[in-house]
């Protein structure tokens, strides 16, 4: 999971990017850049990374994503991926505008966009119908009018709730990302397997006290706690995906106890494995 900065470039006459991508599966990519982000996926499924927040998406998933959070969208199976993208920097509109007090309520929006956002499914529903009128204005003012008015429904959703931990609130240029990096390729490669702090300490050449209060700080949550949440989403995809005995799904994914995976998936999902396939399906 190597993290790259992504250049955006607008198609000629516009100064905001419309893409809509209609592939067998998602570029997987780990990546951030400085422009703002609504990602709506119109069909496909399988798990979203924003900041340090690994959860799953599905058909009609829409999400804001602030400049510089890094994120990354992995299908469970290649079939067809279609999402449409908008892709903006908060100076298209001038800074002024942001001092109005008619644009206070979107600019408080785009301030906490910073850990992303994901949307009550009232506000989202709009959303979706607003985003499409984006994407089919013309070139030309009336396609800024309409992302204008697509970003006040989405900052009146009082039940809009951030998506990345508060510690992943600062952006990507102020964290030690090579080393950070270093740790989530080396849990990425050993999630099946016992793995220590310590080991995770060597690779990221730290003490293993510093290693884990450097993970605290910029994931948000503690070592093993991050491991297990990797195993629990990848047990979740193996439900989705076959039709394997849950217990061998947990011993797969790293888990030598069954009542220790049903407690930890329930924390995560709400329910145990066996609900979770028999309601996705």
């Amino acid at each position: 999971m190597k993290l790259s900065r992504e250049n955006v470039q607008p198609q000629a006459g516009s100064s905001f990017a419309r893409l809509e991508f209609v592939l067998p599966e998602f570029d997987t990519h780990y990546h951030y850049h400085p422009e703002i982000e609504i990602t709506w996926i119109v069909e496909s499924e399988g798990q979203r990374l924003v900041g340090d927040c690994l959860e799953t998406f599905a058909r009609d998933d829409l999400v804001l994503i602030g400049s510089g959070v890094p994120h990354q969208y992995r299908n469970w199976k290649r079939g067809k991926a279609h999402s449409r993208v908008i892709q903006f920097r908060r100076e298209l509109f001038g800074n002024e505008l942001w001092r109005l007090p008619e644009f206070d309520r979107i600019d408080r929006m785009l301030e906490r966009s910073t850990r992303g956002l994901f949307f009550s499914s009232a506000t989202s529903r709009l959303a979706r119908g607003s985003m499409l009128k984006v994407f089919r204005a013309q070139e030309g003012p009336s396609s800024v009018i309409e992302l204008l008015e697509l970003l006040n429904i989405l900052s009146s959703d009082e039940r809009s709730v951030p998506i990345a931990s508060a510690v992943y609130s600062q952006p990507v240029k102020t964290k030690k990302i090579d080393r950070l990096q270093r740790v989530l390729n080396f849990l990425e490669s050993r999630w099946r397997e016992p793995v220590t702090l310590t080991e995770a300490a060597e690779v990221a050449a730290l003490h293993p006290q510093s290693m884990s209060r450097f993970f605290r700080k910029h994931l948000g949550v503690t070592f093993q706690a991050y491991v297990v949440q990797l195993r629990v989403r990848r047990a979740a995809q193996a439900l989705l995906e076959s039709d394997r005995k849950v217990v061998d799904i947990a011993f797969d994914c790293g888990f030598n106890n069954l009542a220790n995976f049903n407690r930890s998936f329930h924390s995560a999902y709400g329910q145990t494995p066996s609900a979770y396939r028999k309601r996705a399906r």
